[in-house]
């Protein structure tokens, strides 16, 4: 049924975006574009369908898409590729409240960790395999990177810029996206879908098992070692510095 699911929007995405339209928010897993979707569905406003069957009409799709003739209106969602790679880590490995068994059983057994706590000494491979031989999404972020970044027809957003002014960010992506919404209705999404209204907790107060597990930027610096750095560089390129968080590569040295 979910791979139904995948091509039945793939499908509307394909033949159907600008008539809706439908509202694609795009990103490499676990950049965190599912709450701007969230928020934007309240200000355009749109239904925001996830992990079910989506209508038949206007709505707010989010997933993990390469530009493949999406030619509606899209926003492409960035996050520090380095902060991905921890969150994604602990996605894969962890059970949480939001992944499925079967999800992590197959990364447990790919990756034959002894002790997946030790995600310091394990990040390394776990970043090879990442740029190698993902499961899912089939694709590395050097892929969706390649396919979005020089993408000017869609609207850029980095999930920093939201940490750092939720709201600010948000009018931006609603005036780009040619929507008009009231103020006081971008206020009170804001506040809705904030990580402390949604995880019930502040951001930094780690929990493994929740799908909304730190809620903050720069979380890489406490896991990757010297082997983790080098081997993100060969991997990364140059992107990391075309993205703008870091000015050249010495960040690794």
């Amino acid at each position: 049924m979910i791979q139904i699911e995948a091509k039945y929007r793939k499908f509307l995405l394909r033949f159907f975006q600008k008539q809706f339209p439908i509202y694609l928010v795009t990103e490499y897993p676990k950049s965190g574009a599912s709450w701007l979707g969230q928020m934007l569905s309240e200000c355009i406003p749109a239904p925001f369908p996830r992990q079910k069957f989506p209508k038949f009409g206007k709505s707010i799709f989010h997933g993990h898409y390469l530009q493949k003739k999406y030619n509606g209106p899209t926003v492409v969602f960035w996050r520090d590729p380095r902060d991905i790679m921890v969150s994604w880590y602990y996605h894969c490995l962890f059970q949480s409240d939001k992944n499925h068994p079967s999800f992590v059983a197959q990364h447990v057994c790919a990756l034959q960790f002894k002790d997946v706590e030790n995600i310091s000494k394990n990040l390394p491979r776990f970043i090879d395999f990442m740029f190698t031989t993902p499961l899912s999404p089939r694709f590395t972020f050097n892929m969706f990177f390649d396919s979005w970044f020089d993408f000017s027809s869609a609207v850029h957003v980095k999930y920093e810029s939201m940490i750092s002014d939720t709201g600010a960010t948000l009018v931006s992506t609603l005036n780009n996206l040619g929507i008009e919404c009231k103020r006081e209705t971008i206020d009170k999404s804001v506040e809705k879908y904030s990580f402390n209204n949604q995880a019930n907790r502040a951001p930094g107060d780690e929990k493994t098992t929740s799908y909304l597990r730190k809620g903050i930027v720069g979380d890489w610096k406490n896991h990757f070692t010297d082997e983790s750095k080098q081997i993100f560089l060969n991997h990364i390129g140059n992107r990391l510095v075309q993205l703008e968080y870091e000015q050249d590569n010495t960040w690794a040295k």
